[in-house]
């Protein structure tokens, strides 16, 4: 759940910075939006490193595994 928290506030945090620049192009630059923009990007990247790693996927467990068992055959 952190993960995802993070990666919503590293996009957020993205969005922020690029108004900045926008706003740069017509004249109008403002400091608190650059680190309004730069907090939240470093807070998503602080929740992602925290977050738990994800589970591994049982996806295609069957055929891996029948992948792996003709890998194993000894050859004649």
């Amino acid at each position: 759940m952190l993960g995802r928290l993070g990666s919503a506030l590293v996009l957020i945090g993205v969005v922020v910075m690029l108004v900045f620049l926008v706003m740069g192009t017509s004249g109008q630059m403002s400091l608190e939006v650059l680190l309004a923009g730069a907090g939240l990007s470093a807070a998503g990247l602080l929740l992602r490193r925290r977050a738990a790693p994800p589970v591994p996927s049982r996806r295609f467990e069957t055929l891996r595994r029948l992948m792996s068992e003709d890998d194993q055959e000894p050859e004649s």
